[in-house]
């Protein structure tokens, strides 16, 4: 992916045409319209797509950049499901979620394109550009976007017909790889449009975005555009 135009000082760069939906979205319902989202492609693109967008005509404008990934394991791996013994041998002390993984490739991401690195997770670097990370679905969890989707309709009735659904689903010995990418998919099915990407489903309005599951990440983009200086925009409380 190469970088778009750059029309706005905010920037919000996400992972894959869904979160790009889902955010643009996302920040249309906040009102917060000093943000422009950007598609960088795959994780495997970031590191390409980073250093052509400090070189892309408008960069000098940018403030405050913002750069969204999934904490998700390796392909085939089941989610939820702790590292294996490889994996485990190759994290740094310390580093045995796919969160901290996610958040370490990110960051030499950064700075191999010469941008400001954030201290941890969403803090926000003192710098110029300010740069700060959001790793899905947060707070150090494993998983994506999709698993912040399932936890606004968790517990629900709809959610327990999803569950009877997989539980059936497992009896004929069919794995299920991504489950939270399935079961929102699920949900989906139960809604007047059932043929959606959740990102789209976003911009029709199906995934509730005042619910507690997005606390954080409503936080996070709202610090984002913050007009008080970087040390003092809030990270512990919604604004």
């Amino acid at each position: 992916m190469d970088p778009v135009a750059i029309k706005r000082p905010v920037q919000l760069l996400v992972e894959g045409k869904d979160p790009l939906n889902f955010f643009g979205a996302l920040t249309g319902h906040l009102g917060l319209a000093g943000i422009q989202v950007q598609n960088y492609g795959g994780i495997n693109e970031l590191g390409g797509f980073l250093k052509a967008f400090v070189r892309a005509p408008g960069f000098a404008s940018v403030t405050d950049l913002g750069v969204v990934r999934d904490a998700e394991g390796p392909a085939g791996a089941v989610e939820g499901a702790p590292p294996g013994e490889a994996e485990v041998a190759a994290l740094r002390p310390g580093m045995e979620r796919h969160a901290d993984r996610a958040f370490q490739s990110l960051c030499t991401a950064l700075r191999n394109a010469g941008l400001p690195v954030p201290a941890r997770p969403v803090e926000r670097s003192e710098s110029s550009p300010s740069v700060s990370v959001l790793i899905l679905p947060g707070d150090g969890d494993d998983g994506m976007l999709e698993t912040l989707l399932c936890r606004t309709f968790a517990d629900s009735p709809v959610d327990a017909c999803i569950k009877d659904f997989f539980k059936c689903v497992e009896r004929s010995e069919i794995p299920i790889r991504r489950p939270d990418k399935s079961r929102a998919r699920a949900f989906l099915a139960t809604t007047p449009d059932p043929q959606l990407s959740v990102g789209v489903a976003a911009q029709r309005g199906h995934w509730d975005f005042d619910h507690d599951a997005f606390r954080g990440v409503r936080r996070f983009l709202r610090n984002l555009v913050g007009d008080t200086p970087a040390s003092k925009r809030p990270v512990s409380a919604e604004l």
